[in-house]
Formats: structure tokens, sequence, C-alpha cells
């Protein structure tokens, strides 16, 4: 298993305060943070954060700092971005993955499970890429937080971010520490932390603003206005990697449109 680098760790803990600082100059949204739930004593926690927009990294991270008191590495996919933004991960700290290079995620989870065993925190959006629905509160997740966390003995904090971009506020709202161990059923798990998630953003949605305002066409701006403010973004690649847990009927029977009608064949064009 990879060693974690202390010193580099104990750095970037030093120079923190800066980092959220210039955060600041990225973040054009004022932060509202909910009461925190008391986290479980002598586990490392991983934050899963749900994803929708480029300002999510700093104001997970300036909420975390906030309601925790700590810095939290990033688990980021491979991707293009500004430089700006690339520094400020590397001096925030982040853990790279190619999210479709299975052999990187199995090391890139090694790598997580030495940094929570040596006390460091991990912020984890559990999605994978952004949620550009306009009626999923949260995207299919894969049972690989849940995986690390039962390896690395850690509890996972539901943490959800919602903005209203009517006034620039970004609410960031924590749920209840979950705690999975080997007697945990990891796809049982994985939903319960899914619907912990949507549960929270539904909240936000219900007290600020009226849940009587969110409607598809507000979500559809909200989308449209997420995807210009970030030119870098290659959204038909990030589109490639949402986890589908199950194959739609259009999926499944997509190859018929490229048969020939013949004899041999003219079953599969039965409409039953």
């Amino acid at each position: 298993m990879p060693r974690p680098n202390r010193l580099a760790s104990k750095t970037r803990d030093i120079i923190h305060p800066l980092v959220l600082l210039l955060s600041r100059t990225r973040v054009k949204y004022k932060i509202r943070w909910s009461q925190a739930a008391k986290p479980l004593p002598n586990k490392p926690m991983i934050f899963a954060v749900n994803h929708t927009n480029s300002c999510d990294g700093p104001v997970s991270a300036r909420a975390i700092s906030h309601a925790f008191h700590r810095r939290s590495w990033f688990l980021a996919g491979k991707q293009r971005l500004w430089v700006s933004d690339r520094i400020w991960l590397f001096l925030n700290g982040t853990i790279w993955v190619d999210r479709r290079d299975k052999a990187d995620m199995r090391t890139v989870k090694a790598t997580m499970c030495a940094y929570l065993k040596n006390g460091q925190a991990i912020t984890w959006f559990p999605e994978g890429t952004w949620n550009l629905t306009d009626n999923l509160l949260m995207l299919p997740m894969k049972w690989g937080i849940i995986d690390v966390a039962i390896s690395a003995g850690a509890q996972i904090i539901p943490t959800i971010i919602d903005y209203d971009r009517a006034v620039a506020t970004a609410t960031v709202s924590f749920g209840e520490p979950m705690a999975p161990d080997r007697n945990t059923d990891k796809a049982a798990a994985t939903r319960d932390l899914r619907d912990a998630m949507a549960t929270l953003r539904w909240k936000i949605w219900e007290k600020n603003p009226p849940l009587s305002n969110y409607n598809r066409g507000t979500l559809r701006a909200d989308i449209y206005a997420a995807l210009e403010e970030y030119p870098p973004i290659d959204w038909a690649g990030e589109q490639d990697v949402i986890y589908r847990p199950y194959i739609s009927p259009e999926e499944v029977f997509s190859p018929v449109d490229h048969l020939t009608a013949r004899k041999e064949t003219a079953f599969l064009f039965a409409k039953h």
C-alpha cells in the first residue's frame, strides 16, 4: 500500500488558510452552512459531496473547514481544467484518478485507504461527474466509496451543496455519518448513501427557496449556466463516465435498428 507523504500533508495543512482565501476569488456565492452532525470518534472522514458545477470544490473546502476545522484531500477525475483551478487543487491536495481505467482506480483506492489510515480526510464526489439532469436529485453511484470506507475503517458524511443563482447563495448541508463495516451489503449501503444525499437536497429545496420555485425550466437554466461558466469541461466525455446500473429498453433493442428485415429476423421486429 502506498505511503502518504506526511511532510506534504503537514505543509498543506499549514497553508490551508491561504488556500481558502484564494477560493474566494473563484467562488462568487455567499456560503451558508447547516449545523454538522457530530462525527463518530476515532474514525477518519470521507465527505460524500454531490456535484453540479465547477464551484463545488472550493465551496465544499470552505464548508468542511468551517464545520469540522480541517482540510480534506480531493478525489478528482483527470480532465481539462483552468490552470488556476489546477494550481488551487494542487495546493489543497488532490488525488487524481483516470475514471476510465480500472487499474488506475484500484491503485487510487489503495492510496485513499493509506491517507485515511494516516488520519487524513477525503472529499469524494460519488456521482463521478456533474449531475446536469433536470429530474434526478442524485445520479446513480458505484459502491467504491463504500469499499474504501470499509477497508480504511472510515465514516462517510453525506454532504449536499445547492445553489440559488438568483441570490448568489450556496447552501451546504451535512447528514448523519455512516460507518459501513465488513458485514455491510455494499449495494444496499450505496443506495442508503444516495437516498440520504437526495433527502438532504430535497430538504434544502423545501426550505429555501420555496419548492414551488423549482421547476424544470429553472433547473435547465441552471444547467446551461453551469456549462457556460466552465468552457474547459468536455461534457460529451463526462456523460460517458456516468454510472448506469441498468440498461434501458432502448439500449437493449438498439441493434434491431441496424438489422435488415427478412424471414429469419422477422420475429425481432414484433411488437411484443
